[in-house]
């Protein structure tokens, strides 16, 4: 009789949005079992403001992809690199182990398959939940979402949206920065430098909120949006701060996905 494949889940440890050094984490279930804590006891799992998003690294379509699941510390310089892939009715998850006191002692250390309906569903309802979420988290992510919605005007304005948050610790205010692009004399587009402002975030319904300054910031082409600065020799860092993701962030995967500066602008 073939043995049944383990229920996959998604479980969020929520942080306190007060604390500036935290942020909410992903980890990852197989039959209800954190099995990265049981098996590498102390790794460190994905922030949920980045890996909890439709298309996300959890996404798992006919093109294996591969990510950070964990790390050992917040600096990510030593991961558990998964990849991630579609097999027919199943998705499976194949990683090789870090040299280290661990290998060879983990049940899943040749990886882990699980029935790919039931694992879609969980990634689905996963995304959905947002109970972890803060509201300036919200607003933040539903103005990027929105930003990024409206693409043939950024092209126009041969702009893209680099980031939108809301730093842990700072439940007044989201943060975001647009790379900026000018053409060459070759006809390609090169990379000119960032720009990128503060918003105020008010106890105003989130999705009413990110709505509001969506349209405020694309009424016109966004760098003379109200108090938008241009720092075309610094990085964002330097005059915003950053978006604070510690521990593994998916870059393997995000780093891909994002929109390579304008696609189709106008001359």
């Amino acid at each position: 009789m073939k043995e049944p494949l383990p229920v996959f889940g998604i479980h969020v440890i929520p942080s306190d949005p007060k604390d500036r050094y935290g942020s909410p984490e992903v980890r990852p279930l197989a039959d209800g079992t954190d099995f990265l804590e049981r098996d590498y006891g102390g790794v460190i799992c994905g922030d949920a403001r980045t890996w909890l998003l439709p298309g996300g690294p959890f996404a798992v379509g006919e093109t294996p992809h591969e990510v950070e699941l964990a790390a050992w510390c917040t600096c990510a310089c030593r991961t558990l690199d998964v990849t991630m892939r579609r097999e027919g009715d199943t998705v499976v998850w194949e990683w090789d182990e870090p040299g280290s006191s661990y290998a060879g002692y983990a049940e899943y250390a040749d990886g882990l398959r699980f029935d790919a309906g039931q694992y879609d569903a969980e990634v689905e309802r996963a995304i959905k939940d947002r109970s972890w979420e803060w509201p300036s988290a919200a607003v933040a992510r539903l103005l990027g979402d929105a930003l990024r919605s409206d693409a043939d005007r950024l092209d126009a304005w041969t702009c893209e949206v680099g980031a939108v948050w809301s730093p842990p610790g700072t439940l007044d205010e989201i943060r975001l920065f647009f790379r900026d692009y000018v053409r060459q004399p070759d006809g390609s587009w090169g990379f000119r430098g960032h720009f990128g402002t503060t918003r105020p975030v008010t106890d105003e319904d989130p999705a009413a909120q990110a709505e509001r300054l969506a349209r405020e910031i694309m009424s016109g082409d966004p760098r003379a949006a109200k108090d938008m600065r241009s720092e075309p020799e610094a990085s964002p860092d330097d005059w915003l701060g950053t978006p604070g993701i510690s521990g593994p962030n998916s870059h393997k995967w995000y780093g891909r996905a994002r929109r390579p500066g304008p696609q189709r602008p106008q001359d």
